[in-house]
C-alpha cells in the first residue's frame, strides 16, 4: 500500500498527553475560526451539555505526493503513541484511509473535553494523485511546495496553509474526487 506500511515504532514513555490535548485544542481553535458555520454548531453543542463534549476523532485530508500523503500526519502521531487501528480503500473516490487509535493514557471516568478526557481516534484520508486525471495531478503539484508535507502538523495547528489558496476553478475541478 505504499506509504500506509508505517515503520515507526513509537517513542512514547507517558507524559506527552498534555503535549497532544494542546496540538487538538490548537487544531480544533483553528478549524472553529475558519469555519462559522462548524462554530456555530459547536457553540450549540457546549450550550446543551455544558462543555462537557468528549472528542470520539479528528479527521485529516492528506494528498499522495510529494510527502504529502498519509504519512505527512501519521508520524508525528505514531511517535506520541498512536496506533495503526485499520485501514480502508474507496478505489472509487481514489482514496485510501487510516485510521489510528490513541495511546493508552488514563483519564478520570468523569473527564472530558480535549484538556481533560480521551484522546481522540485520528482518521487521516489520502487522495491517490497518481490516479487522477493528468489536469487534476497538475493542479495540486503546482500548489504544493517541496518538502512542505513535513510541516503538515504545524499547518493544521496553526491554520496556516504552507501553498497559496487555490483558485476557485482549481478547487472544484478537484472538489469531485475530495466531498
Amino acid at each position: 500500500m505504499g506509504s500506509l506500511d508505517l515503520p515507526y515504532a513509537s517513542s512514547f514513555k507517558g507524559g506527552s498527553e498534555t503535549f497532544l490535548q494542546n496540538v487538538f485544542e490548537s487544531i480544533l481553535k483553528t478549524y472553529l475560526r475558519k469555519n462559522p458555520m462548524a462554530k456555530t454548531i459547536w457553540e450549540l453543542v457546549k450550550s446543551v451539555d455544558n462543555e462537557k463534549i468528549s472528542y470520539d476523532h479528528f479527521f485529516f485530508r492528506t494528498f499522495k505526493v510529494d510527502g504529502y500523503g498519509i504519512d505527512s500526519l501519521a508520524s508525528f502521531f505514531m511517535d506520541y503513541g498512536y496506533k495503526v487501528g485499520g485501514r480502508l480503500d474507496f478505489p472509487k473516490k481514489k482514496v485510501q484511509v487510516l485510521w489510528l487509535s490513541p495511546p493508552d493514557v488514563h483519564f478520570p471516568d468523569n473527564g472530558y473535553g480535549i484538556g481533560n478526557g480521551p484522546l481522540p481516534r485520528l482518521v487521516i484520508a489520502e487522495l491517490l494523485v497518481e490516479e487522477l486525471s493528468p489536469e487534476s495531478q497538475e493542479i495540486i503539484r503546482k500548489y504544493l511546495k517541496p518538502e512542505g508535507g513535513k510541516q503538515a502538523v504545524l499547518s493544521s495547528t496553526l491554520g496556516s496553509l504552507i501553498w497559496e489558496k487555490p483558485t476557485s476553478t482549481d478547487f472544484n475541478q478537484l472538489a469531485k474526487y475530495m466531498f
